[in-house]
């Protein structure tokens, strides 16, 4: 024969709310303390041990939506709810009250390893790039950009060959009221932004 439920312990009815399951466990805890049933006190069929139990059970929104479950379906979970929750228990209290769940965890270790590996990547990957083709001419002259001279005098860049004997490199930029300093020559820039002064190629 099934043993007294915790509401049978608590003396409260199943419908009974948190503040009347308080209320009652309160009052049974004042009456059947060990302290008081030593003076002799009566202490009734109910040890404090089942008291706190009960409480522990009713008390807990999670672990009784379980009890409350094993009763309705008859079965003799009763006992299994009062001993610590199982991974069932604590995935149902889960799915139950999120809100018990606290504030959510960030993963900061996954996510510097990950950093970790991605730097490191990029890293070994430019090792082992090779560097890709100089960029072509934009036709926006630049001090320093190599340049070929057009049949109407227009300055107009091209790519360098690197050989100081051939290559006309703009040396500066002046307004087209301007003069060129140095051993350079005066060459309308193309786009019309001014007058490049184009570096006269040093003799061999």
């Amino acid at each position: 024969m099934p043993g007294p439920t915790h509401y049978d312990t608590l003396r409260v009815p199943p419908s009974a709310s948190d503040d009347v399951v308080r209320d009652a466990y309160r009052r049974l805890a004042r009456e059947h303390h060990p302290d008081r049933a030593a003076t002799g006190s009566a202490a009734g069929a109910v040890s404090m041990p089942e008291i706190n139990e009960a409480y522990r059970v009713l008390s807990d929104p999670a672990r009784r939506a379980v009890y409350d479950a094993s009763l309705r379906a008859g079965s003799s979970a009763r006992s299994s709810a009062t001993s610590p929750p199982t991974e069932s228990e604590t995935a149902t209290s889960h799915v139950m009250h999120p809100s018990h769940l606290g504030p959510a965890r960030v993963p900061w270790r996954s996510m510097l390893v990950v950093a970790f590996v991605g730097v490191l990547g990029v890293v070994v990957l430019a090792q082992f790039t090779q560097p890709g083709e100089p960029a072509g001419p934009d036709g926006i002259l630049r001090v320093g950009d190599c340049v070929t001279i057009e049949v109407n005098g227009d300055a107009r860049e091209v790519l360098c060959t690197g050989d100081a004997t051939t290559d006309l490199r703009v040396e500066a930029f002046v307004a087209f009221d301007a003069s060129c300093p140095g051993r350079t020559e005066p060459h309308r820039d193309r786009q019309g932004m001014g007058v490049a002064c184009v570096a006269v190629p040093s003799e061999s």
